[in-house]
């Protein structure tokens, strides 16, 4: 409280003194995650005006008619403008979808001696396709009935590394995607993650995310990653074989977090392409993670480029449980109740909170499993009967026990060939 104070007490004095703008006492609705370019229209045919730092604090107007692009000035009034809004981070309870509809052409004056802002923004570069095309597909096992592939696609102007399993036939299938644990590369893909979905009869797709595992980029544990996902949401759902109205999602430990942070972002977003989601040791709660297990968590900030006690908001914008009105899907959380890893107090918290602001949420604690679910056989035996109830309403049945054979063959021939 008494550092609360004393950081008040000196933006008054720096507000008083003339020395800070009276709207830099406002507060930000989002900053800017990379460098992004300021333009004149929303879309990225319009001139650019100016190109924002990443941090960069803006006060959102108004929202195109696809919620893609958000206009916005900076606050402290020096540009006003329009963002692409996959790269931008909110903060608590800005609904992209509740902001008026606009398709304002502004003017801006470009800085004396810049006389033409420079084309760096994301996938900004025409000679680049849109994010979610696949730069290559290479096959690494056919089983007869499903094909495996190692996958490289386009995300935000970079090549991401990640896999994609289907099963065999013209579909449509639902489809899943499985967001994996781990920083950099540890808890990397192998490919082998994917084999109980796909024998069950999903499309199933997961990315190393940007800064690992071949990936272009940099680790950003929480922003990067999640844009990464969001694109592949957008690669499955240019797939014919794929049922776009049957995406799920499943994510363990920091990719429960990822899971999270898309259900926000499509939620700000006005969007619903993943309709059930299902979790396994889920981060939900950074400022917890932090005083459980500080010897981990520390680790996985380092990419932040800031902590908790230097940037508390940028750890609140990851933490699920401070924002639970954002989450719109059907999540099943899943936790070892012997987790030492991922206290599973986070996924009571949630579910709690959930619970309270009037979500569909199921929270099943396994007392004396771990941190892997090992004894769930990952979480996806549980997981598989969650999604049975959103996805089997074409009368197949994609249980874990119905496949069993065909997930323990396949596993076995990834296990032989080195993809542990």
């Amino acid at each position: 409280m008494a550092r609360n104070a004393l950081l008040l007490l000196t933006v008054c004095l720096l507000a008083c003194a003339g020395l800070m703008p009276a709207r830099a006492q406002a507060n930000p609705d989002a900053w800017t995650a990379y460098e992004l370019n300021l333009r004149a229209g929303p879309g990225s045919a319009q001139p650019v005006l100016a190109v924002l730092p990443p941090g960069t604090a803006v006060l959102a107007e108004a929202r195109s008619a696809d919620s893609a692009w958000l206009l916005v000035r900076t606050i402290d009034d020096a540009w006003r403008g329009w963002v692409a809004a996959a790269y931008l981070e909110y903060a608590p309870g800005v609904l992209v979808a509740r902001l008026p509809e606009s398709s304002e052409i502004v003017g801006g004056v470009t800085p004396a001696g810049d006389e033409t802002a420079p084309e760096v923004s994301p996938g900004s570069d025409p000679a680049i396709p849109p994010s979610g095309t696949l730069v290559s597909q290479e096959l690494i096992y056919d089983s007869g009935h499903s094909q495996y592939y190692r996958i490289t696609y386009w995300s935000d102007g970079l090549r991401v590394a990640g896999f994609l399993g289907r099963p065999a036939g013209d579909g449509p299938f639902p489809a899943i995607i499985y967001n994996r644990g781990g920083v950099w590369d540890q808890g990397a893909l192998s490919g082998r993650e994917l084999v109980p979905l796909v024998e069950a009869g999903y499309v199933a797709v997961g990315s190393q995310y940007r800064g690992n595992a071949g990936s272009e980029g940099a680790e950003t544990f929480g922003s990067g990653d999640v844009s990464d996902v969001l694109n592949l949401i957008a690669l499955v759902q240019q797939m014919p074989i794929v049922d776009p109205g049957r995406i799920g999602m499943f994510g363990a430990s920091r990719g429960g977090m990822v899971t999270y942070l898309v259900l926000k972002e499509e939620t700000l977003r006005g969007t619903r392409a993943i309709r059930a989601a299902a979790t396994v040791g889920g981060l939900t709660d950074l400022f917890m993670w932090r005083d459980d297990n500080p010897d981990v968590a520390y680790v996985a900030f380092s990419p932040v480029g800031a902590y908790p006690e230097t940037a508390p908001d940028q750890f609140v914008a990851r933490s699920a449980v401070f924002w639970p009105e954002l989450i719109n899907t059907p999540l099943l959380l899943l936790h070892g109740g012997a987790d030492a890893i991922v206290s599973p107090q986070q996924s009571r918290v949630l579910a709690e909170r959930l619970q309270q602001a009037g979500k569909q949420v199921q929270l099943v604690i396994f007392e004396g499993d771990n941190h892997a679910l090992e004894g769930q056989l990952g979480g996806l035996l549980p997981a598989l009967g969650w999604f049975q109830q959103f996805f089997g309403g074409d009368g197949a049945d994609r249980t874990f026990d119905a496949h069993w054979d065909d997930i323990l063959a396949t596993n076995q021939w990834f296990w032989e060939h080195g993809y542990h």
